[in-house]
């Protein structure tokens, strides 16, 4: 090891960071992951990535991989890798107008991923996960949702380092939410089945 820092790209895209040996192990790449999402897109997704690379310096992360600019998003409910066609359907019936986020809190959440969560828990979002959240609960697609966390923008993950960082408020990252995607990711790479634009009602409603 030489005790130096330095950034990489992985052979599918992957941004990596860490000190001594320059090309970290790639560990297997999981199945498919299906989810709900909301891209966050320029600039605020460089300052997120920036901010990923700050937090690898901080905590000295070497086996840490970084989430990429271009795949930045607010994870709002994971789904099975065969609800495509149903999660597309659901996705088109939701209605809503643009609304504002801010993210400023730094936690350790399980899988090994550090992300940024909201003290005030951004009311708007909340009340739009909680919408989307109970109309796919009240629908077929229930039976495929394997994860409805609290809506956070993961970072980067590092399984082994990160049970040891506390959470804590950092300064605050903050922008306009005018749409969200159903997001399929597979080693690396992500496609996006279904996008939809929030130019609706005051209300997460969803019309029938």
């Amino acid at each position: 090891m030489n005790g130096e820092p330095h950034y990489g790209t992985s052979n599918n895209g992957q941004t990596y960071f860490g000190w001594g040996d320059p090309i970290p192990k790639r560990k297997r790449a999981k199945g498919p992951h299906l989810f709900y999402g909301v891209l966050v897109g320029t600039p605020t997704s460089d300052l997120l990535a920036h901010r990923g690379q700050a937090y690898c310096r901080e905590y000295r992360l070497p086996r840490a991989w970084l989430t990429p600019a271009q795949q930045m998003h607010i994870s709002l409910i994971s789904l099975g890798k065969d609800a495509i066609d149903a999660a597309c359907c659901i996705g088109s019936l939701i209605q809503a107008k643009p609304f504002d986020v801010c993210f400023d809190r730094l936690s350790a959440f399980g899988g090994g991923a550090l992300v940024l969560r909201s003290s005030d828990h951004s009311p708007a979002l909340q009340d739009f996960w909680r919408k989307l959240s109970a109309f796919v609960d009240d629908s077929p697609l229930k039976s495929f949702v394997t994860n409805s966390l609290e809506p956070h923008v993961t970072l980067l993950r590092d399984r082994a380092s990160l049970p040891k960082i506390p959470e804590r408020l950092v300064e605050p990252v903050g922008w306009t939410v005018r749409g969200f995607a159903l997001i399929h990711s597979h080693e690396g790479k992500y496609k996006l089945p279904g996008t939809w634009q929030l130019d609706g009602q005051d209300d997460a409603l969803a019309v029938m």
